[in-house]
């Protein structure tokens, strides 16, 4: 009995470590820099633009429909309209932290979101990719898309997670089974280019 308490707990342990390395490490360290594997090219037509908070909706063949954050190196935006063909370059969703729901993981995500100098630096700039979470419970896990479906504990609705990329995160994720509760923190979807084709 003593010995079963014992592993559980170590497994436990085990899995907050490996969680705590996924997200960088020790407390406070920033999380690493996105690189040149995080760069994807598209090209799509813009839905809609909102231009106070720099985001916009592109429809493309390749990715669906996703809203991206222009950055400071986009300098034309002013000039983009609803419509409009572009070719864009973007540094995608990253997953930072994906486990099971427990208070040192839910610490864990506060802290990463209130520190935006621990984000993940974008390559070329001072500026890092905006964080954010996304926690619930599980209805679904699908190991072939690396997503998992869960209910939003604010609204009811299923929401699908983007893509968990890391060895880490996709470790957690095979764990996962319907009604775990979850927490997971991961990287906005950055535009660097935005270049108009017609």
């Amino acid at each position: 009995m003593l010995r079963s308490t014992f592993l559980r707990s170590a497994m436990a342990f085990a899995a907050v470590m490996s969680a705590v390395a996924a997200a960088g490490g020790a407390r406070g360290e920033p999380l690493p820099e996105l690189g040149k594997v995080d760069e994807i090219a598209i090209r799509g037509t813009i839905l809609a633009i909102n231009r106070a908070n720099r985001t916009v909706v592109i429809e493309s063949p390749e990715r669906d429909t996703l809203t991206f954050k222009a950055i400071d190196r986009v300098t034309d935006f002013a000039a983009l309209k609803p419509g409009q063909l572009v070719d864009m370059r973007y540094y995608r969703v990253t997953d930072y932290l994906v486990a099971r729901t427990t208070p040192e993981m839910t610490e864990m995500a506060r802290e990463m979101l209130s520190d935006p100098a621990r984000a993940p630096g974008l390559p070329g700039t001072e500026m890092r990719a905006k964080l954010w979470s996304l926690s619930g419970m599980v209805v679904r896990t699908d190991m072939a898309a690396k997503k998992v479906e869960i209910v939003d504990p604010n609204g009811g609705n299923i929401i699908r997670s983007p893509w968990i990329k890391t060895p880490e995160g996709q470790a957690e994720l095979e764990k996962f089974r319907p009604g775990d509760m979850v927490t997971m923190v991961f990287s906005e979807r950055s535009a660097f280019e935005i270049t108009p084709v017609r």
